[in-house]
């Protein structure tokens, strides 16, 4: 059985992208106006792949986000996923 990623791994790995995403952003721009040439595809290259990991971080925040448990049972309190109708540890019935 495959082990499961814990929340503290996510973020470090969105935390990650964040900062290679704008290193290579920072870096591709300084490139492209300090050596103004028509063949700088490298800087051109490092620029979107900066924004594309940047952008995908950024999606990757938003879906945790949404995923987030906001419903709790009112008899033992524990966390209940929007599509159960009984809460998994005392059986009591949901709303």
């Amino acid at each position: 059985m495959p082990k499961k990623k814990s929340t503290f791994d996510k973020y470090t790995w969105i935390v990650t992208e964040l900062i290679i995403g704008i290193a290579a952003l920072g870096y591709g721009l300084f490139g492209i106006i300090d050596r103004p040439t028509i063949t700088n595809y490298f800087f051109i290259i490092l620029v979107s792949s900066g924004s594309i990991l940047l952008l995908v971080a950024i999606v990757q925040i938003i879906m945790m986000r949404k995923k987030k448990i906001d419903k709790f049972c009112s008899k033992c309190g524990e966390k209940i996923k929007k599509a159960d109708d009984y809460c998994p540890k005392c059986g009591e019935k949901i709303g």
